[in-house]
């Protein structure tokens, strides 16, 4: 038990170390957003959301408060023209589900959740779930991820975050457009939509879709 001890406040020493080296990122900026409060409201209480492109133009989001999706959600339908994003007078379609690749199958978007905690943290969650063999570990996430990668190469062209309360509830919130030149994220009360490099050069990113 003491080498046990030893061990993990060697391991906490080396990942304060580690994080306190690491630089963060910056994120990808909208080419466009839109405020959506009066089309959608009360959105904080609406987790369950789908964004899908029913055409490389045109979005669709439909806010639901549980898993179930029908007539009842709260739903809205955006133009996206020249770095515009309006609203326009149409109904969604209810079987739409949010794009997971462009059209041709090249571009793979990958939307997750985890936990951003700090290593010490991930550290003691590891030693606790070895010495109860598996039985207590934390299943809540706060923290979405979306990528966008080749399908080809498993290179990415678009890397995006944020994070939000301990919840249990999982929160994908984007959609690819059929292109594969879009991506819309739809967070809280603001739409935004975010354009694409035409090759994908970043970092090789080894997670599959969900």
């Amino acid at each position: 038990m003491h080498c046990l001890r030893v061990v993990l406040v060697l391991l906490l020493a080396v990942g304060n170390s580690a994080a306190a080296g690491k630089k963060e990122q910056p994120l990808p900026q909208p080419v466009a957003t839109l405020d959506t409060t009066e089309l959608l409201p009360n959105q904080r209480d609406l987790t369950f959301t789908t964004v899908a492109f029913s055409s490389d133009t045109t979005i669709e989001v439909i806010a639901c408060p549980t898993v179930r999706r029908d007539t009842t959600c709260p739903s809205a339908v955006f133009r996206w023209d020249n770095a515009v994003l309006e609203h326009v007078a149409q109904m969604p379609k209810l079987d739409t589900g949010g794009r997971s690749s462009s059209a041709d199958g090249k571009r793979i978007l990958l939307d997750f959740n985890d936990r951003a905690v700090s290593r010490p943290q991930h550290l003691f969650d590891d030693v606790r779930a070895v010495t109860t063999f598996g039985m207590i570990y934390p299943e809540e996430v706060n923290r979405e991820v979306v990528q966008v990668v080749d399908s080809a190469t498993r290179k990415s062209c678009f890397d995006w975050h944020r994070i939000f309360p301990m919840t249990g509830s999982r929160r994908r919130s984007a959609a690819i457009s059929p292109s594969g030149e879009f991506v819309a994220i739809k967070v809280e009360n603001t739409l935004s939509v975010y354009r694409l490099p035409s090759v994908c050069g970043g970092p090789g990113v080894t997670r599959r879709a969900d």
